[in-house]
């Protein structure tokens, strides 16, 4: 029913880094099932009203933790330099990291790794 009251205590996150995790904890929130199944998923970008997945800063720093967290896919900015994305897969050899341009794009990802797909 809307509209309603949405309240995100952000802790000690700092900067719109977790602005594409909001949206997507949001997004699951409000739908049926799962939109990461079972796989342990971290995602890291700033979201525009238009969807698209903004770059963010310490990404190879972020990768080391989300590994050493024992996370296993991790969905990062395309909008990244390549040499950000190749330093963090450096940092995080065993880390499966995937870029995404758009939320849509995130979407898709999370079902092509067996989370539930929503309904448009």
């Amino acid at each position: 029913e809307l509209p309603f009251t949405v309240d995100i205590d952000t802790g000690s996150i700092g900067g719109p880094s977790a602005g594409l995790a909001f949206t997507l904890t949001l997004i699951d929130e409000l739908s049926p099932g799962e939109l990461t199944g079972s796989t342990q998923v971290a995602v890291t970008g700033t979201i525009n009203l238009d969807g698209s997945v903004g770059a963010i800063g310490g990404l190879r720093q972020k990768a080391s933790a989300v590994d050493q967290a024992g996370i296993e896919v991790f969905l990062v900015p395309a909008a990244q330099r390549e040499d950000d994305i190749e330093a963090a897969r450096a940092a995080a050899p065993d880390l499966q990291i995937i870029p995404v341009a758009t939320l849509d794009e995130a979407l898709e990802v999370l079902v092509d790794l067996g989370g539930d797909p929503i309904d448009p």
